[in-house]
């Protein structure tokens, strides 16, 4: 049997009842199956938070008006990357707005972030800032039109202490969970407009090297030692994956008692065509097909509907939209999880179909005859 005769099988079935109601569960099964991949992606996003935020490997040491001596000492120390003085953030204001104020650090630490439009610090009085930028203040609700994406934030202007700064490119917030109001000038720009020398800010190589700075810095008499509380929890992760397994067992079943249904319901043609000569491994073809076929569709609907409607409600949420203003939570779609709803689907549809057709089309012709 060819492709195009098992096409024509598969054609004259594909809207009976069985298969439509078939499709009804597998679009919740993918529905179901995407929201929950969707909930461990924001799970993870928020418990990797403090892990992979440049600052969180920051250590700040309260002391008047360091000396250079002293920065060049704690720079020689092992795992340290650097350590500058005077406090590593200003604030600046979008077109010369006084309403409009932004958050500016020194870039010191080049592979920090990861370029996306435009291009690097070289020239004086040059920024980069979050590919999606949102200068804008706010009070109670944030207006989501009001942000900037890509290419328009280049050549925006951005005023600290009367010196005007040129927005040169743009960067992947989300990836280090900077605010999506974070901008970054050169270190040589940002000590001209330090005023407060009261703290020394360090940054180690690893977030695990942070307690043996820490031990070296008290060893050189330095006391007042503060970093950045971690919040790192295990069991938010454990907590989705076992969601997601849950979910994952539930699917199965449901998807192995309708290809059972299915198959049983069609055995009476299975086992004319046996009789006219097809072999097993040519009918597992067909209801395997049938199956790809039913899942791509639902797949397609499934995915369309789910953006439409995450985009219509979730997106709109006002206290999300706010947690995504300061990168607490992301509510950009994963279109990988997406997909990989759908291997999974394909593979659950594979094991249902074929442990099936092999337990019922070994039988004997007169078996698949009687069989309704």
């Amino acid at each position: 049997m060819n492709l195009k005769d098992q096409l024509w099988i598969i054609k004259s079935r594909l809207l009976e009842k069985r298969n439509l109601l078939f499709m009804l569960v597998l679009f919740f099964v993918f529905i179901v199956i995407i929201i929950s991949l969707t909930f461990y992606n924001c799970i993870k996003f928020i418990n990797y938070s403090d892990i992979v935020k440049p600052n969180s490997r920051n250590i700040y040491i309260e002391i008047d008006n360091p000396s250079e001596e002293s920065l060049k000492q704690i720079n020689q120390i092992p795992h340290v990357i650097f350590a500058i003085s005077g406090q590593t953030y200003q604030t600046g204001f979008f077109n010369n707005k006084s309403s409009n104020s932004i958050y500016i650090t020194p870039l010191i630490e080049k592979e920090e972030i990861t370029l996306i439009n435009g291009k690097n610090l070289k020239n004086k009085n040059d920024m980069l800032c979050p590919n999606n930028f949102y200068p804008y203040d706010f009070k109670d609700v944030m207006d989501t039109k009001n942000y900037l994406k890509g290419k328009e934030v280049l050549n925006k202007t951005v005023t600290i202490n009367n010196e005007v700064f040129t927005i040169v490119g743009t960067y992947d917030a989300p990836k280090i969970r900077n605010t999506t109001y974070n901008c970054y000038i050169s270190e040589k720009d940002f000590q001209k407009l330090v005023t407060n020398h009261n703290n020394i800010t360090i940054r180690v190589d690893k977030l695990e090297n942070r307690n043996l700075v820490i031990q070296e810095l008290k060893n050189m008499g330095y006391n007042n030692i503060n970093t950045q509380y971690i919040n790192f929890n295990n069991n938010l992760i454990y907590t989705g994956i076992t969601i997601i397994l849950i979910i994952l067992f539930i699917s199965f079943a449901i998807i192995y008692n309708f290809t059972k249904k299915k198959i049983r319901y069609h055995l009476n043609n299975y086992g004319i065509l046996k009789a006219s000569g097809y072999k097993n491994k040519q009918l597992f073809h067909i209801e395997l097909l049938e199956n790809l076929i039913i899942s791509t569709i639902c797949f397609m609907i499934s995915t369309i509907s789910f953006i439409i409607v995450y985009n219509l409600i979730v997106t709109n949420i006002n206290i999300l939209n706010i947690a995504v203003y300061n990168s607490e939570i992301t509510l950009e779609i994963n279109y990988f999880y997406i997909f990989i709803s759908y291997l999974l689907v394909i593979i659950m549809l594979f094991i249902a179909t074929k442990y099936l057709t092999s337990q019922y089309l070994n039988k004997t012709i007169k078996y698949l005859l009687k069989d309704e």
